[in-house]
Formats: C-alpha cells, sequence, structure tokens
C-alpha cells in the first residue's frame, strides 16, 4: 500500500512538471508576442512620424537648457514645442525653470510616453501633451516656440507660425528657419546648435 501510494505521488508529480514545463513555455510565448506588438506599434508609429515632420530623437538636457537660456525663460512663460516627441524639453522647462509648457506630438505612444513622463517627473499640472499633427491643430496663445524639425517641415511651419504668432521668440534645435527670420542669438552645444530668432 505504501509503495503504490509512493508511486501516485511520484505520477502525479512528473504529470505537474511537465504541465509546469507547458504552462511555463506557454506563458513566455505570451510575453514575447505581447513585446513583439508593442515593438511593432512603436516602430510604425515612429515611422509615420518621420514622413509627417521629423524622426524621434529626444533632446538631450544640455542642449535643452542652453535653449531655454537663449530663450530667457522665466517662471510662468509659456513654452509650446511643435513635435515635442517625448517631451524631454518641455519636463526641463518646467521643472527647472518653471514654465507652463504645451507640446504637440503626432504619434500616440509618443504622446503617452510625454504624458507618463510628466507624471513621474512631478510637472503633469505644468505640462499639457496634446496629440495632434502640429500644421493641422489649433495652436495655443504662447510666449515662446520650440522647434526640432527637419528642414522641409521648419520650411512649411514658418509661415504659420508667422501669421498666428507675429511677436513670439522661436527657439530651434540645429535645423535652421530660412524664410525671414533672423538669428538673433545662436549657441554651440556639443555638436548641435541653439538658435533664438524674432520675426
Amino acid at each position: 500500500m505504501p509503495i503504490q501510494r509512493i508511486q501516485k505521488r511520484s505520477q502525479v508529480r512528473r504529470r505537474w512538471r511537465k504541465l509546469s514545463n507547458m504552462e511555463f513555455a506557454l506563458v513566455i510565448l505570451i510575453m514575447v508576442l505581447i513585446v513583439l506588438c508593442v515593438v511593432s506599434v512603436f516602430i510604425t508609429a515612429v515611422t509615420l512620424t518621420i514622413f509627417s515632420g521629423a524622426p524621434w530623437v529626444p533632446t538631450k538636457k544640455p542642449m535643452t537648457r542652453a535653449l531655454c537660456e537663449l530663450g530667457d525663460i522665466q517662471p510662468g512663460d509659456r513654452v509650446m514645442d511643435l513635435g515635442c516627441g517625448d517631451a524631454s524639453m518641455l519636463l526641463v522647462a518646467a521643472k527647472e525653470y518653471g514654465a507652463i509648457c504645451t507640446g504637440i506630438e503626432l504619434n500616440h505612444v509618443l504622446v503617452w510616453l510625454a504624458r507618463f513622463r510628466a507624471k513621474l517627473e512631478g510637472v503633469s499640472d505644468k505640462v499639457t501633451i496634446v496629440q495632434g499633427n502640429i500644421f493641422k491643430v489649433d495652436l495655443p496663445d504662447t510666449d515662446v516656440v520650440v522647434l526640432y524639425l527637419l528642414p522641409r517641415a521648419m520650411q512649411k511651419i514658418e509661415q504659420r507660425l508667422r501669421e498666428r504668432y507675429p511677436h513670439v521668440q522661436v527657439l530651434s534645435h540645429d535645423f535652421k528657419l530660412e524664410g525671414g527670420a533672423s538669428a538673433v542669438k545662436e549657441k554651440s552645444v556639443g555638436r548641435g546648435t541653439a538658435r533664438l530668432y524674432r520675426w
């Protein structure tokens, strides 16, 4: 009798181990599928963003600080970043300079990431992220506009900015405005250039 119980227990254990391995493999398979889905959504979103104006390249803190200093950002200033990506620029402007920030971003994944980062940094009350196309969305009132877009997008947005904001400062990371705006100040930061424009 005791031998039969031992045999039954060992059979149950073997079955449990087999079942556990199968379940484990199933869990791993599901996790891999989830990761692949997330990656494919992200790649698709980034690819769509590239064709609409600029790829997502986060602005590093030294460049962000240089832009804020060129624009003389003060507490309460309204800063708008067109094509804000993950809101790197806005987070520093809000947290270190006290700016009230609005970011406009086409990519849904980056909009979610930007909002999440604003909450993590404790500045979600100062940073608003709007999902939309910078060439079509209603642009809010602002004191400073920040741009980090490819040249063709810079050309396309310049006329719209000139009509909507005749008296604002425009800060540009690397790429130039060439439709008549004059660069008032420039500052080299690493391999990049921060520029301040006025109409």
